[in-house]
């Protein structure tokens, strides 16, 4: 029984293909299936449906291997082929990881992206029992009176390639990933509480490496917990 996250970034990647004008003989012709696929994904409570089944019957197959995996057996795909669980980072993380597969000449063009479901009501139980959930179903992680994250589901991806090669190849250009990083805040006052100056140090480092001044940048996408 297939894991609907995976069958639902199987299709997010299938219609990433499609925006981009690639086709899939194109992933064999013009890439080598060479292409990657690195895929955020953090819930596995599909797997929870099956533990009052009786022997022998088919059970809910989970595998956050399979998640990335799937999209490169259907298309045929010869790149790496990743899972990436950082929790609330995991999308990001993947494009991080796309992006260094890239450079590093491990592949030539990537899928990038992630899928959240939430399967089982013992997710919210957990959320709950831990206080971590808006009493008022809303989000203000960056205002006054936060009292919770609103848990949210759904399924992203973009299709990356180097820059050179996109101009070469007269390919539609929807953005520039003009750097990325990852690290950990590493011992802080909880084990799920961040470390500011961590992230300040992240930002700083990608800044860095973009070659960007902080004082141009207009816009921001954050994600908080509330």
């Amino acid at each position: 029984l297939l894991d609907p996250q995976e069958r639902l970034f199987l299709e997010t990647c299938w219609r990433t293909l499609e925006d981009a004008g690639v086709t899939r003989s194109a992933l064999k012709d013009q890439y080598g299936g060479r292409v990657g696929v690195f895929a955020g994904v953090t819930k596995n409570e599909h797997a929870l449906y099956g533990a009052d089944l009786p022997a022998g019957a088919e059970r809910p197959r989970v595998s956050f291997s399979s998640v990335a995996n799937r999209v490169s057996h259907v298309l045929n795909l010869h790149g790496p082929s990743q899972p990436v669980d950082t929790m609330c980072s995991s999308s990001l993380t993947a494009v991080h990881q796309a992006c260094e597969a890239l450079r590093a000449g491990d592949c030539d063009l990537a899928f990038a992206g992630g899928v959240n479901l939430y399967l089982h009501p013992s997710a919210y139980v957990e959320l709950c029992a831990s206080n971590m959930l808006s009493d008022d179903g809303l989000c203000r992680s960056f205002g006054a009176g936060g009292n919770g994250f609103v848990p949210g589901e759904g399924a992203g991806c973009v299709l990356l390639k180097p820059l050179s090669r996109a101009l070469a190849d007269g390919d539609r250009i929807d953005a520039v990933i003009r750097a990325s990083a990852v690290n950990h805040g590493g011992r802080t006052h909880g084990f799920t509480v961040p470390n500011p100056v961590a992230q300040r140090d992240l930002i700083r480092t990608v800044l860095d490496r973009a070659g960007v001044d902080a004082r141009t940048v207009s816009y921001v996408e954050a994600h908080g917990t509330g």
